[in-house]
């Protein structure tokens, strides 16, 4: 996927699914509709800050706090009163900001089951600088580190869309310490080759 695309179709694994099932939709999430045989029923929307979605025909539904399960639902009732048997597809996407030491920094949309390593990963993982345990999501202003990303499960911290990650640098020391440690066995050796005069 690339930082201003939407996330490549890969095919969920079932722990995948599992989480975006159980995960809610929050303001800023956008909601991909589509409704089968009705495509001027579609539609590509962003949750807004009381947890409402405007879409055709439909017009305003409140969809904060729930599952997708829970809002195709939703919209499944709504279609019914016009529609006869509609089928009706949601995803969730979330908006996150990925930058620091990666090689792909930038803006990602992401779905509903990414974790934090997926992103990372998404982002082409951690460049030479990168330091694992620098990394850390600032949302709504406050910076939230986080130690254990790189475990199987994922940060315990569910993305949400508006955080910023933040990939910190490693020390310059850390980053020079080869040659740190060259000069200074250099210098020793200088300097006893000095003292032996």
């Amino acid at each position: 996927m690339s930082a201003a695309g939407l996330p490549a179709q890969v095919a969920p694994s079932t722990t995948s699914m599992e989480r975006a099932a159980q995960s809610l939709i929050f303001p800023g999430d956008q909601i991909v509709v589509r409704v089968a045989r009705e495509p001027l029923l579609g539609d590509s929307v962003m949750v807004n800050e009381r947890g409402e979605v405007s879409l055709p025909r439909i017009g305003t539904v409140n969809v904060g706090q729930l599952t997708i399960a829970g809002v195709r639902d939703t919209l499944l009732a709504r279609y019914q009163t016009f529609l006869r048997d509609p089928v009706v597809n949601v995803q969730g996407l979330r908006r996150v900001t990925i930058q620091g030491a990666v090689h792909r920094p930038g803006v990602y949309h992401l779905n509903l089951a990414t974790t934090l390593r997926d992103l990372i990963a998404q982002a082409g993982g951690l460049n030479e600088y990168g330091h694992t345990k620098k990394v850390a999501i600032v949302r709504a202003g406050a910076e939230i580190p986080v130690r254990e990303w790189e475990r199987e499960v994922g940060s315990a911290i569910d993305l949400r869309s508006g955080d910023q990650v933040v990939v910190g640098r490693k020390s310059w020391l850390a980053l020079n310490a080869l040659p740190v440690a060259s000069t200074a066995f250099l210098f020793i050796s200088y300097a006893v080759s000095l003292l032996k005069k």
